[in-house]
């Protein structure tokens, strides 16, 4: 996925936290002709990497994110950010 975009704001503990907007091509599954689907461009999506360090990307890096084991809690299920691995 590309990163198109980077938003970063400070949480009410001070912390600085981070979303990326990237691109992305479709699922094979959106994109299937006999079933009556398909798709033009990239999709855009946002991932919230709330205080993961993301002081070394920048837009414009192709990237791939590495998740972690799921964690429930009491607002609900989450997987937290495991690494994010530069392509390039």
């Amino acid at each position: 996925m590309k990163i198109i975009g980077i938003h970063y704001s400070t949480n009410g503990e001070g912390k600085k936290v981070s979303t990326l907007h990237v691109s992305d091509n479709f699922n094979d599954y959106y994109s299937n002709a006999e079933a009556g689907r398909g798709c033009v461009g990239q999709k855009a999506d946002t991932v919230y990497v709330g205080n993961f360090d993301c002081s070394h990307l920048k837009v414009g890096m192709e990237i791939d994110i590495c998740y972690d084991k799921a964690i429930t809690t009491a607002k609900g299920t989450f997987q937290p950010i495991k690494r994010i691995d530069i392509l390039k």
